[in-house]
């Protein structure tokens, strides 16, 4: 387990105006699962994006993307940890907070596929989200 020198956190990258210290080395070098070179169509949305920090330093890195011209479903890729936090405890941590973020607004579905290729059905994270955003009038209650 790392050193406990800084207090961890984890940010959605819409809430931070600085790039974290590290994050392309971290892309670049300590994925999960190797980069596939399939480019990023233009009807591909970015649904969430998270960093998990320690300090200033990007630790853990991830996002959900739902490629709208094919059948496919939203999934979790890039997850990248430094060795020092690529353990299950963070994978997993990361994965629900950008399964969570996602989930606000669940453009693609109500179904996510992981990291692993397992599918994660958020159908009662995405109603309790909606239920929330509507109770502060930013958003449409489900049907």
């Amino acid at each position: 387990m790392p050193a406990a020198t800084a207090i961890l956190e984890i940010r959605r990258t819409t809430e931070i105006t600085v790039e974290p210290e590290g994050i392309w080395a971290l892309l670049e070098a300590d994925r999960l699962e190797p980069l596939l070179d399939e480019g990023w169509p233009e009807e591909r949305h970015l649904l969430g994006e998270c960093v998990m920090l320690e300090g200033a330093r990007a630790v853990g890195f991830g996002r959900v993307i739902w490629d709208a011209h094919t059948d496919d479903l939203p999934r979790v890729i890039d997850l990248a940890f430094s060795p020092d936090f690529r353990q299950p405890f963070f994978i997993e941590t990361l994965e629900q907070e950008l399964i969570a973020e996602y989930a606000a607004d669940a453009e693609g579905g109500e179904v996510v596929r992981g990291h692993d290729g397992r599918l994660i059905d958020i159908t009662r994270a995405a109603a309790g989200e909606g239920r929330h955003m509507a109770a502060l009038g930013q958003r449409r209650p489900r049907a």
